[in-house]
């Protein structure tokens, strides 16, 4: 009993890696006269993070081997808990993911971290169709929503490639009850992980930290009324002009999300500006709408 006294060397949630843990308490119990083991339940501290963690350790005596004149093998059975990935590092920025997109994705990583290879494989497919479902993409089948991933601009053609494997993969652990090996689902764990990113992480955090295109009619305006503040009420300029240099990252729409302005103005949804004259502007050789502002 006495040899677990010492520090042992045991996986850690927070490390990633297998470390050398203090042993902070130990209950030891045995079999009984009904069956030769050993029993430790440990609550050990790792010497790196300090984090806490729990280790149960099963000693069966009843199927020990001699491996020398005198020395025995006895089979050990060691778990920890909490359980975790090796090697997997917890995604940044899940917060900025929806809730059932997040809840599924987190339910397939209890599943790898159980070893539950087929259901992990269930719920990695299952991830890629709640973020179909939340960005609205339709379709017969997964193999249809994956493509218009791409062709909507939400993913590249590669990244769709990719995510077809996990289609294929979820398919097989569902249809042919197929578990996936420890490699394959590492693997896509790493797919699924960057699509969340691509969809959902990247964009939150470079909104308002970085200039990207604008191309919803909502951030466009929001675009406007930040830049207009620049100006005084009276002034009468084209859209260019309000928008100064931020009109880069209206690429390619301009004219149509000022047709959306247009609209909403004699709505009376946007009144910030009047819709003004239609005249010529600096340089410009043909004639453009202006703006003048309330």
């Amino acid at each position: 009993m006495t040899k677990y006294l010492k520090p042992v060397r045991s996986p850690c949630s927070r490390c990633g890696q297998s470390t050398l843990h203090d042993i902070k308490c130990m209950h030891t119990k045995d079999g009984g006269e009904e069956y030769h083991c050993a029993i430790y339940y440990m609550v050990i501290q790792c010497r790196g993070c300090e984090n806490t963690s729990f280790r149960y350790v099963f000693e069966d005596y009843e199927v020990a081997f001699p491996i020398s004149d005198d020395e025995w093998d006895v089979p050990k059975t060691i778990e920890t808990y909490p359980k975790f990935i090796k090697d997997h590092h917890e995604l940044d920025g899940t917060n900025y993911v929806p809730g059932i997109v997040r809840e599924v994705y987190e339910e397939s990583l209890t599943a790898i971290q159980e070893g539950a290879g087929i259901l992990a494989g269930l719920g990695l497919r299952g991830t890629i169709e709640a973020i179909c479902n939340d960005r609205g993409i339709s379709g017969r089948n997964l193999e249809i929503r994956i493509s218009r991933l791409a062709t909507q601009g939400l993913i590249s053609q590669k990244d769709a490639e990719r995510l077809h494997a996990i289609r294929f993969l979820g398919n097989d652990a569902a249809h042919d009850i197929k578990k996936p090996s420890d490699r394959q689902i590492k693997i896509a764990l790493k797919i699924i992980e960057h699509l969340i990113t691509t969809v959902y992480v990247l964009d939150a955090e470079a909104k308002g930290k970085l200039d990207t295109i604008v191309t919803e009619f909502e951030e466009f305006k929001k675009l406007l009324e930040k830049n207009l503040e620049n100006y005084s009420s009276g002034d009468e300029y084209p859209l260019a002009k309000f928008l100064a240099k931020d009109v880069r990252r209206i690429q390619g729409s301009l004219s149509q999300l000022e047709s959306q302005l247009i609209a909403e103005i004699g709505a009376g949804g946007f009144t910030k500006l009047s819709v003004g004259k239609v005249d010529t502007f600096g340089s410009s050789p043909t004639q453009l709408q202006h703006f003048k502002l309330n």
